[in-house]
């Protein structure tokens, strides 16, 4: 039995996603949320989903699903992410697939496309439409020259900008409409994808940066 998860803000898609995919042979939904927020809750509160593929929107209410991609992997190490969205930007794409997700697909009406993706995810452990392969392709043979902003998400690239502009975290936390605990906890994932471990050292890296 493969068991999924589903996080899609479109409450009609959501359903319909849920709906078809307990209506398959082989295959059980073993959560389904309209945000990161609701995500976490039902995970917090069940203790036995373990999920095989989450299917995750990107663009989410509040906590974006990128955003949301480290918490689902340190919940679920052996569960493969795929980002299910209407979006394929090249930088989208990369992204996603830098902070940990096994694939990306575009939303289609055809709801037997999930089963695609699925069966694909099981037989290869990785999962990317014709279109987005192009564009990711596309995007690493026109890049030159990399930034350390290439590895964080856009909440962490949003904190990074106020740190170089001198926010303190009170400042930072009233700009983003977040507490101060949250942007500690991304400033500390922060330094830990950029193998440094203070403030002083992010700024250096982003003055480095400034003069190239």
């Amino acid at each position: 039995m493969t068991r999924i998860g589903i996080i899609e803000d479109n409450i009609f898609l959501l359903k319909s996603f849920r709906d078809y995919l307990n209506s398959s042979e082989g295959i059980t939904v073993v959560f389904s949320c309209v945000s990161m927020e609701e995500a976490r809750e039902q995970i917090n509160e069940k203790s036995n989903l373990s999920p095989d593929i989450i299917f995750l929107d990107i663009f989410l209410p509040l906590e974006s699903g990128l955003d949301g991609i480290t918490y689902l992997k340190d919940k679920f190490p052996a569960a493969k992410i795929i980002m299910l969205t209407a979006h394929n930007e090249d930088s989208l794409i990369i992204n996603c697939l830098k902070q940990g997700a096994s694939g990306y697909a575009l939303k289609t009406a055809q709801l037997n496309h999930l089963i695609e993706i699925i069966n694909k995810i099981s037989k290869t452990g990785a999962y990317i439409d014709d279109m987005s392969i192009s564009k990711v392709i596309n995007s690493i043979q026109s890049k030159k020259e990399s930034s350390f902003k290439d590895v964080l998400t856009m909440r962490e690239k949003e904190i990074v900008t106020l740190v170089g502009k001198g926010y303190s975290y009170k400042q930072m936390s009233d700009t983003l409409y977040v507490t101060t605990y949250t942007i500690n906890y991304h400033l500390k994932n922060i330094y830990k994808k950029l193998n440094i471990h203070s403030k002083s050292a992010l700024l250096s890296k982003i003055m480095n940066e400034s003069k190239d």
